[in-house]
């Protein structure tokens, strides 16, 4: 895709002679030879640079790049004044002032100019780069967040202080809170190790963040228990750390599930576990991964499938 360089200068031959040297197949060069039509045509288009002549009729070049500065559109766009007249420092510290990246005193070493342009134009499509890559990061996440709310176990995550970070709805149907409810909490707030519900689990001595931090899975050979409108729940629990690219330990995956411990109540229990796959499954919302937009809904699902 070309860059496109706005130059203005009041002067016509000025202009014929800078498309001269910054003329290239990947560069759009759009002239103006006043501040108004500056400033209208930085509007209009999507500009990586500026070459701003200062001294001009009705409008001068301090004033077109105050106005630029002061724009939400145009005041991140980088300004090169270009003068023959104003080369007194105090001109030249007022162009910095009002925004200017460089100034270039004429006549132009046309090797200066194109270097600097070259740089300026590089650091653009560094910019643009970056921000498809945010754009693709946060569609990924979105695409991800939906993929996990549509599971049927019950995820949790947390971070290193074990503090929830994110819950999938069959997290939420199954220790029947919202998910505004559990963000934010201790995940150890909700874990009991006896079945009287008085011993709350430690996080930084608990063997789930040990095993964790030291980038091992974990899973509890004793059942735990979480609150419930009924007393508590005997919980299987899996875990598995969240490591950052460093290689830091950053946080953990919960996997939560109904104990298959008999003492947990029987139908109780077969409830409780049936409960959040038919919230979830019931209705499906199918997404494309390409783009992360909803293509439409899979219905007639039951707890084992399809229904024939």
């Amino acid at each position: 895709m070309k860059q496109n360089i706005l130059v203005v200068d009041d002067h016509r031959e000025n202009l014929i002679a800078l498309e001269a040297i910054l003329d290239s197949d990947d560069r759009n060069l759009i002239m103006a030879q006043s501040g108004n039509e500056a400033l209208s045509l930085a509007l209009k288009h999507d500009l990586a640079l500026v070459l701003l002549d200062v001294q001009m009729p009705e409008m001068d070049g301090f004033e077109v790049a105050e106005l630029m500065r002061k724009n939400k559109k145009t005041r991140h766009i980088p300004i090169i004044f270009v003068t023959a007249i104003s080369k007194e420092q105090k001109y030249v510290f007022k162009g910095y002032e009002c925004g200017a990246v460089d100034y270039l005193l004429k006549p132009i070493d046309q090797k200066i100019l194109e270097a600097k342009v070259s740089v300026f134009l590089e650091l653009d499509r560094q910019r643009r780069k970056l921000q498809q890559a945010v754009v693709q990061m946060k569609r990924l996440k979105d695409e991800n967040e939906r993929l996990l709310h549509a599971l049927g176990e019950a995820l949790i995550g947390t971070n290193a202080e074990g503090k929830i970070t994110f819950c999938n709805e069959a997290a939420c149907a199954l220790l029947r809170q919202s998910r505004d409810d559990l963000v934010g909490n201790d995940i150890a707030d909700l874990i009991f190790n006896d079945d009287a519900g008085k011993s709350c689990w430690s996080w930084d001595s608990s063997p789930l963040q040990e095993a964790c931090r030291q980038g091992e899975s974990w899973e509890n050979e004793h059942n735990l228990y979480t609150p419930d409108d009924d007393g508590l729940l005997a919980l299987s629990v899996r875990a598995n750390a969240i490591t950052n690219d460093a290689g830091i330990f950053t946080g953990v995956v919960v996997v939560l599930g109904l104990s298959d411990d008999e003492n947990n109540g029987g139908d109780c229990a077969r409830n409780h576990r049936r409960n959040p796959r038919k919230r979830l499954f019931r209705e499906m919302v199918v997404f494309d991964r390409s783009t992360g937009g909803n293509v439409g809904r899979l219905v007639n699902l039951s707890v084992n499938g399809f229904k024939h």
